[in-house]
């Protein structure tokens, strides 16, 4: 849908010179609806979590995603989380005792907000985590209350790759349409992100002189 947009753009170009600027000024909205969304969340998992915690440490991962849902107020799911070599670090007498606590599974409902940071083109994940049910090879307990205050509330950082240039030939002329993310929003059954084209023509005979 980018690309067939950008086309658009690259023809007015061609057609219309004088309104190439007007048309780089633009914003361009790609709708993705959550039943893509949670296509491609399938197709990534699983998920490595940042664990780094003084408290707690070892592998967790999002393993699966289902029922997800959008709408104005953010993202909702079930997620299942998988910890590998889990290990609780406690202090006893001014001394910091590393427990192993072995291998467990949560499966939890989570409410999520999203936040946009486009200069570092970063997209926070601050999700709201509820009805915890927990499965695990150790002791329950403080692993579970120290994962929900880890999870619950923290904003998970998403880097965003730059979208591919649009890149044109013409008599005389190199056109690049630029892709830049301004804004990622939900709305009522997708996640919205507003694009902001900008068009650079190079001309060749300026290269060859």
């Amino acid at each position: 849908m980018i690309r067939s947009v950008a086309c658009i753009l690259f023809l007015l170009n061609l057609l219309l010179p004088n309104q190439a600027s007007a048309a780089a000024g633009k914003l361009i909205t790609l709708t993705v609806p959550d039943s893509v969304l949670s296509q491609a969340l399938d197709k990534s998992l699983p998920i490595a979590v940042d664990t780094t915690s003084d408290t707690l440490s070892g592998d967790i991962t999002i393993v699966r995603v289902s029922n997800l849902r959008i709408d104005d107020q953010g993202i909702s799911c079930h997620i299942v989380l998988q910890g590998d070599d889990m290990h609780l670090n406690t202090e006893i007498g001014g001394h910091i005792i590393k427990l192993n606590v072995g291998s467990l599974q949560l499966g939890l409902q989570c409410n999520a907000v999203l936040r946009f940071d486009p200069a570092r083109q970063v997209l926070f994940v601050k999700p709201v985590v509820s009805d915890l049910q927990a499965s695990s090879t150790a002791a329950q307990g403080d692993i579970d209350a120290l994962l929900l205050a880890f999870l619950n509330n923290r904003e998970f950082p998403i880097k965003l790759q730059q979208l591919e240039p649009l890149i044109a030939e013409t008599s005389g002329k190199t056109i690049n349409i630029r892709m830049n993310i301004v804004g990622i929003r939900t709305q009522q059954g997708a996640l919205r992100f507003d694009i902001l084209p900008q068009i650079q023509t190079t001309s060749h005979l300026a290269k060859q002189r």
